[in-house]
């Protein structure tokens, strides 16, 4: 005897498969620290002649990473780069040393491979060609070899090609609280296994002023701190918080809560009219205020984003909340079928930068975070697991009548999706 399926309900639903969620269990957390260098006449001079010189050898790479066009040698590894262009840049740029050599290796190749891992069709797409990436405004990278620290991190000593020249460090308040864990273990004398904190490398940068702020050089000290990790045992639904990101609304809470996106998305609206206007006029001043523009845009959005997770992070960590959900969106662009207006719309939403910033706050507040499969999470009745109807922001169930804010659905069955895949083993 067959038994009728319930109506509106459909074989379509939720990916509980077996690896369908991938947790982020981040070990090591790592925050960069830039502080301000107090650097006398002949020093500058010395740093400015040496950062030039950075700045040539590594456009010198660039020819010989873009000529690898059938990938066989894979040149934007660093391994492979340096076997095959360490002899001419030590020939043709002696000056700069050995160990500046090799570091004109790691940033040309980790330039690349930042490209590479923004564009993941290059692996898939064999007719993709590297661009010729020009280093006009080049930062020095400093190791253990080229950079020493003496009294306690105030002072240090940087190799230049015109030997070895000193600088004091001068933090603000901020940069000596994210400092402070790692002093703290240096005057402790505590051991290398039991540490923390660990001093990463460095990058020397000449920051140029801008509204009538001097001109400076800076030190970026990246700091990296081991996170313990994260129980997700006896895990409870109260326990789960889901996150579903769009564009109308930036994001929308499991628990309720929604962060609207409208300003942000007209303010956006109005950047690119203005820059579609400075392009059509084309002149020296309409270039400047491009690029001004631009700038001023990625800044607002940027602060706009760390709002919002900021805000969530809080909210999870007043619940007790020990798992955060957030959707798989890679490679959304290009399944994006509309028109140009749309896809250029869609194509400026920063669901990435927003869901970096959630993960980062998330593992420095002890919270896990887990990616799963977005299908069908705005469709799917979280109370019969039917596929109802979307409109907008409107969801309706046709088989057990219930109505919900859209997205406010899609997190809620993003909260179940974790929750299961965790409680049932199936990450």
């Amino acid at each position: 005897m067959s038994v009728r399926k319930p109506s509106g309900i459909t074989l379509k639903g939720l990916n509980i498969s077996k690896g369908a969620g991938k947790l982020v269990r981040r070990k090591v957390d790592v925050r960069t620290v830039c502080i301000a260098l107090e650097v006398d006449a002949d020093a500058s001079e010395k740093m400015h002649q040496t950062r030039r010189l950075y700045g040539q050898a590594c456009n010198l790479l660039v020819p010989i990473v873009v000529s690898d066009t059938d990938r066989k040698k894979r040149l934007w590894q660093r391994y492979n780069l340096h076997k095959a262009a360490y002899p001419m840049v030590r020939t043709k740029m002696s000056v700069l040393g050995a160990q500046l050599a090799c570091n004109v290796m790691r940033s040309v190749s980790s330039m690349y491979q930042s490209w590479i891992s923004n564009h993941p069709n290059f692996s898939k797409d064999k007719k993709m060609v590297l661009p010729s990436i020009s280093f006009r405004n080049p930062v020095v990278h400093l190791d253990k070899n080229t950079i020493r620290f003496f009294n306690n991190y105030t002072e240090a000593s940087v190799y230049t090609v015109n030997g070895r020249v000193g600088v004091r460090l001068r933090p603000g308040k901020f940069q000596l609280s994210q400092l402070a864990g790692f002093l703290a273990e240096e005057l402790a004398g505590t051991s290398k296994e039991n540490r923390i904190y660990r001093l990463g490398e460095c990058n020397l940068v000449w920051k140029c002023g801008i509204k009538g702020t001097p001109s400076r050089w800076e030190l970026h000290i990246a700091i990296e701190k081991k996170l313990e990790e994260v129980s997700l045992d006896n895990l409870s639904l109260n326990q789960v918080m889901g996150v579903d990101v769009g564009e109308n609304n930036a994001a929308a809470l499991s628990t309720g809560r929604i962060f609207k996106a409208g300003k942000m998305k007209d303010d956006r609206d109005k950047y690119l009219s203005s820059r579609a206007r400075f392009q059509r006029n084309g002149s020296r001043s309409a270039r400047q205020a491009l690029r001004k523009a631009s700038g001023r845009e990625k800044r607002h959005v940027e602060q706009i984003n760390d709002e919002i997770s900021k805000s969530i992070i809080e909210d999870a960590a007043e619940r007790n909340i020990r798992l955060i959900v957030l959707e798989d969106l890679t490679n959304i662009r290009e399944r994006i079928k509309a028109g140009q207006k749309v896809r250029a719309r869609l194509h400026r939403w920063p669901f990435r930068e927003l869901q970096q910033k959630i993960v980062d706050k998330a593992c420095r507040a002890g919270i896990e975070v887990i990616f799963v499969d977005p299908r069908y999470t705005s469709q799917t009745c979280p109370h019969c697991n039917a596929i109802g109807t979307r409109q907008k922001h409107r969801f309706v169930c046709k088989n057990c009548g219930y109505r919900a804010h859209s997205d406010l659905n899609g997190g809620r069955n993003l909260q179940r999706l974790g929750c299961l895949l965790i409680t049932q083993g199936l990450v």
